[in-house]
C-alpha cells in the first residue's frame, strides 16, 4: 500500500535497511534528496515486509518522476524488487536510479526493459600529504588559496564564507547555474534550510564569490570525518569564462585539506563535459557511476 509519509519507526527501519544494503553494495541505495524529503509529500513510499521485518523499500519522487529502491541483501533473488516495481505502475512508468550501478540494480532495470538514460560520475581526489601536513596546505597537491578567501583580489572578486544574508542570492545563482539539472536546479529556501540544519554544515565551508556586492558563484563543501565533498559548485552563467569555477574549486579543496580531509569526492553529470574536464584537471578520477535507467526512447529527454 502506498504511503505519503513514514512514521518515525518506519523511517528508522528504512535507515537500517539502507545501512545493511550499503554494507554489501558499498554505496547507499537512497540519495540525500530521498532522505530529506521522506515526509514532505513529494515522495510516495512502498514497504515490503517478510516475517514481520522490512525486506524492501521503494521511494517514488513525484517531482522528478524517478524511483529509488533497496532490498535487504539476505532477501535478494526472491522477486521483491520486481514486485515493488510492478506496483510502481500504479503511479508511473519506471525510471530507476541505480547508485553505484550495482549488478543487482542493473539486472532489475534490464528485466523491465530499461536502458541507461543518464549517468552521474562519482569522482575522487586523494590528497598527497605527509602526517602532520594538515592544518595548513603545505605539502598538498592542492594550491594554497586560503588567503584569497578573505582578501579582495586584483580582479575585484572576493571569496569569503557564507553569511545568512546570502541565501536569496545563492538560490538565484543556483537556479541559473543548474537550470538544466532537474534536482539541483529546483533547490528552494526550505531545501536550503534543511541542508543547513544538517550536522555537517559549516558556513566557512560554503565559499561564495562576490563582486561589487553581487554574488557570482559558490562552492559548497561537505566534510564527514576525513572525507570531503565538492557538494555543489555553481557559477552564474553571466560570470562564466572568467576562471571563477576553477578558483572556487581550489579554495574549497584548500578548505577541506586544512580541515583534515584525506580525500574528496564529487558527483557530476557525465554529459557535462566542461565540468568533468575541470575536475580531471584538478586531479579527480572516476571511481563509480550512478545511472538512471529509463524506458527505451526516453534517453534524449532525460
Amino acid at each position: 500500500m502506498w504511503k505519503s509519509s513514514l512514521t518515525t519507526d518506519e523511517a528508522a527501519a528504512v535507515d537500517a535497511l539502507v545501512d545493511r544494503a550499503a554494507g554489501v553494495d558499498g554505496t547507499s541505495a537512497l540519495n540525500e534528496d530521498a532522505h530529506l524529503a521522506r515526509n514532505t509529500g513529494s515522495y510516495r513510499h512502498l514497504l515490503h515486509h517478510e516475517d514481520g521485518e522490512l525486506a524492501g523499500y521503494l521511494a517514488y519522487s513525484a517531482d522528478h518522476g524517478t524511483t529509488q529502491l533497496v532490498v535487504d541483501p539476505a532477501q535478494r533473488r526472491r522477486g521483491i524488487g520486481r514486485r515493488l516495481v510492478d506496483q510502481l505502475a500504479e503511479l508511473a512508468a519506471p525510471r530507476l536510479w541505480a547508485f553505484g550501478d550495482a549488478p543487482a540494480a542493473r539486472g532489475l532495470a534490464h528485466h523491465f526493459g530499461l536502458v541507461e538514460g543518464r549517468a552521474l560520475l562519482v569522482m575522487e581526489k586523494v590528497f598527497e600529504h605527509k602526517p602532520g601536513d594538515f592544518g595548513d596546505s603545505r605539502g598538498l597537491s592542492t594550491p594554497t588559496t586560503s588567503t584569497a578567501r578573505f582578501v579582495r583580489a586584483a580582479t575585484g572578486i572576493e571569496l569569503r564564507g557564507y553569511l545568512p544574508g546570502d541565501a536569496k542570492a545563492l538560490l538565484a545563482v543556483n537556479a541559473a547555474a543548474f537550470a538544466h539539472h532537474p534536482e539541483q536546479g529546483g533547490l528552494d529556501a526550505a531545501g536550503l534550510a534543511s541542508r543547513m540544519a544538517e550536522d555537517w554544515f559549516d558556513p566557512e565551508g560554503l565559499i561564495v564569490a562576490v563582486e561589487d556586492g553581487r554574488l557570482l558563484g559558490f562552492h559548497w563543501t561537505k566534510r564527514v570525518g576525513d572525507v570531503g565533498e565538492v557538494y555543489v559548485l555553481g557559477v552564474d552563467p553571466s560570470a562564466q569564462g572568467r576562471g571563477l569555477g576553477r578558483r572556487l574549486l581550489a579554495a574549497g579543496l584548500d578548505h577541506l585539506a586544512s580541515a583534515g580531509c584525506r580525500s574528496v569526492i564529487l558527483y557530476v553529470d557525465k554529459a557535462d563535459t566542461v565540468a568533468v574536464g575541470l575536475y580531471e584537471s584538478a586531479g579527480f578520477a572516476v571511481i563509480h557511476r550512478d545511472v538512471l535507467y529509463v524506458p527505451q526512447g526516453e534517453q534524449e529527454g532525460v
